[in-house]
């Protein structure tokens, strides 16, 4: 499912930030039913969070009584956190107010309900709230973010600030768009491509709706009490967003966001850029090689590619769809087999949406390189 549009990301200068891509938004119907379940999923975000908290109070009223009265906080606990579910479900309800992909009226009677993978991708996107728009996570973006910026930055440093402007920069698997906004700010004009209609929807609400920085709250640990210390930690706030996203505004550099399959969208695109950046992006191929290919095509002779990221191939565990495991140095031999001339490989320790204040921390050792087109 191709969505060929842009968001508007009226941030201040609506030159800058014009749709690069058909602004309609040509579907099939099934898409329909689709776009219809998403938006079931944020408006049902209320009702999932407080019920899966209710069943953790049933389940505290069904312990022996005894057991209860050593417990005399844990109801007035959940009574914290279902207010502050309710503040949560107050931002969720303001993303898909402003939802730029709204389903056709009728599609929600036969779009089939929000499963609890649905539900689970809609805290995921949250978590990618606090990865990318607030203070809390400013640490993942320097891990993950900083070593592709002073890479663009020292590769780039002869240029006048007009040239630089003139560099385009395409960001696939965009996410809720910071890197790509970080790219803008450092003078370069940038493309965001993100297919995820979850993260559409929250990055055009924090890129178009948000004014101020810390303008929202966001309590992103309460779906799960495993690996807490405490309930301070439970319940802890992070303010959303960090940055004015209109601080980019005003500049030379442009700034636009294409929705879609990135082989849909990019795959016949002629050599037109002058970087790719891959984060966190290549693994999520059904067919690696078709992702190689892609990025070779779409840049401009001697065009250059930036990688950061592990291999954790998405769909290996997906009977019901092909896909290609490579390891990681058979994927570095491929891409010089498919034209790139590889530099500055290293590995970086990142996280990936992990909670600071957990007991548990999932790092990668991500694959760093850049490259350029032979």
């Amino acid at each position: 499912m191709a969505h060929e549009r842009s968001h508007d990301l009226d941030v201040g200068h609506t030159q800058a930030h014009g749709p690069s891509h058909d602004p309609e938004l040509p579907a099939p119907a099934d898409s329909f039913d689709h776009h219809a379940q998403v938006q079931a999923t944020f408006d049902l975000y209320r009702r999932a969070a407080l019920s899966s908290n209710q069943r953790r109070r049933a389940d505290f009223y069904a312990l022996p009584k005894r057991h209860r009265d050593l417990l005399p906080d844990y109801s007035a606990l959940l009574r914290e956190v279902d207010e502050k579910l309710q503040v949560n479900a107050e931002l969720v309800q303001r993303m898909i107010e402003a939802n730029p992909f709204p389903p056709p009226e009728d599609a929600a009677l036969d779009a089939p309900a929000p499963t609890d993978a649905d539900h689970e991708r809609l805290r995921s996107t949250l978590r990618q709230c606090v990865r990318d728009w607030s203070e809390t996570g400013e640490n993942e973006r320097n891990t993950a973010y900083r070593p592709i910026l002073d890479s663009l930055a020292s590769s780039f440093s002869h240029l006048s600030p007009s040239e630089k402007a003139e560099t385009r920069v395409l960001v696939p698997g965009a996410g809720l768009g910071r890197l790509a906004w970080e790219i803008v700010r450092a003078g370069f004009s940038c493309q965001a491509n993100e297919f995820s209609l979850h993260m559409l929807i929250a990055s055009s609400f924090i890129l178009n709706n948000c004014t101020t920085p810390d303008e929202f709250t966001l309590h992103p640990y309460l779906h799960s009490f495993s690996n807490i210390r405490s309930r301070e930690d439970l319940l802890a706030p992070c303010l959303i967003p960090d940055v004015a996203p209109s601080d980019i505004a005003g500049g030379e550099a442009e700034f636009s966001f294409a929705a879609g399959d990135f082989l849909e969208v990019y795959g016949d695109s002629p050599g037109s850029w002058d970087v790719c950046v891959t984060c966190f992006f290549l693994d999520t191929a059904r067919n690696v090689v078709q992702y190689l290919e892609t990025i070779h095509g779409l840049l401009k002779p001697t065009g250059m590619w930036i990688n950061l990221g592990p291999t954790l191939w998405h769909f290996e565990a997906d009977r019901d769809s092909s896909s290609l495991e490579l390891p990681l140095e058979d994927v570095k031999t491929l891409a010089r087999k498919v034209g790139f001339e590889l530099w500055d490989e290293r590995e970086i320790k990142t996280c990936y949406t992990t909670n600071p204040l957990s007991m548990l921390r999932h790092e990668y050792t991500a694959a760093f390189w850049t490259a350029r087109k032979v």
